[in-house]
């Protein structure tokens, strides 16, 4: 049997469905594997072509993708959400392109919603500043979208919903950005800092659900998970001023939410009781440090 060249990696938890979806499409090809990491199922799990990772609890996204690369066997690592479903062809364009850009450590795919629209400016982003994730801590400091880049320019933040990187690049996700969120983009800087060249590929396109797993977490720990590894990226890269500044901006900017509650529910609360509840665990736990 001819060994595999890409190696897809998904992290499952809890989402069966789409789960099944990716592997009813996944190609039959014995160059694309797909290994998919189990961090918990609530059903049974409709593997198709897939080999199955067993984990020992929950690892966090970072951590089953790290487990989903060691056991994968290709030189090319596409770390995949299961919602992020390759449209025909895009893991033959993917090999295309690192033929292409032999210098590119990874590629990022073209992610498209569901009607087709580009996810751009959600997918490829610049690695924030500190001051840009300081202001997070306030409603309507939303992250400045870029124009779609050209075919094979550099980019610098990725989304890992779907990224592809050699494997001799791979520098392994910080697991205790737990259980998700910020990992990509620690990752990302780190890929960076080592002189890593990231590039955009929109030749090879996945359908991508975008953000499956909150619904499912619910908002409240959603929010108190997020800024905690943001105020952990913050520390780790920045240092101990920036943790402690974007904790106090979030007691100004957590008691705006809650005066404009009334008048604005968040989108991704299924109701103002559940965005009340999840915003007074923020307040919480920037008063008490996350802990």
């Amino acid at each position: 049997m001819p060994s595999a060249l890409l190696s897809g990696v998904v992290v499952h938890w809890r989402n069966e469905e789409l789960l099944a979806q990716l592997t009813s499409v996944w190609p039959r090809d014995p160059r694309f594997e797909l290994v998919v990491v189990d961090n918990g199922s609530s059903g049974p799990l409709d593997l198709g072509p897939a080999r199955l990772v067993k984990t020992e609890g929950n690892l966090g996204f970072g951590g089953g993708a790290n487990a989903g690369a060691a056991e994968a066997r290709g030189p090319i690592l596409l770390i995949l959400n299961p919602d992020a479903i390759p449209e025909t062809g895009a893991l033959d364009r993917l090999l295309e392109g690192f033929e292409a850009f032999p210098d590119a450590a990874g590629l990022a795919p073209k992610l498209i919603g569901p009607g087709g629209e580009s996810q751009a400016g959600w997918q490829l982003r610049r690695l924030p500043s500190p001051w840009r994730l300081l202001l997070q801590a306030f409603p309507f400091a939303g992250v400045p979208e870029l124009p779609e880049p050209e075919s094979g320019a550099p980019v610098e933040q990725p989304a890992a919903a779907a990224l592809a990187i050699r494997r001799e690049a791979f520098l392994e996700f910080d697991a205790l950005f737990h259980p998700a969120w910020f990992e990509d983009v620690d990752l990302a800087l780190r890929m960076k800092k080592a002189g890593l060249v990231l590039r955009y590929w929109p030749a090879a396109v996945f359908r991508h659900g975008l953000g499956s797993s909150v619904p499912r977490l619910g908002y409240g720990p959603f929010l108190w998970i997020y800024y905690k590894n943001l105020t952990r990226y913050l520390r780790k890269h920045h240092g101990p001023f920036w943790p402690l500044a974007t904790r106090i901006a979030l007691i100004p900017g957590v008691l705006i939410r809650l005066v404009l509650l009334p008048l604005r529910r968040p989108r991704r609360a299924k109701s103002r009781a559940e965005a009340f509840r999840g915003l007074l665990g923020v307040l919480a736990g920037a008063f008490k440090g996350w802990r």
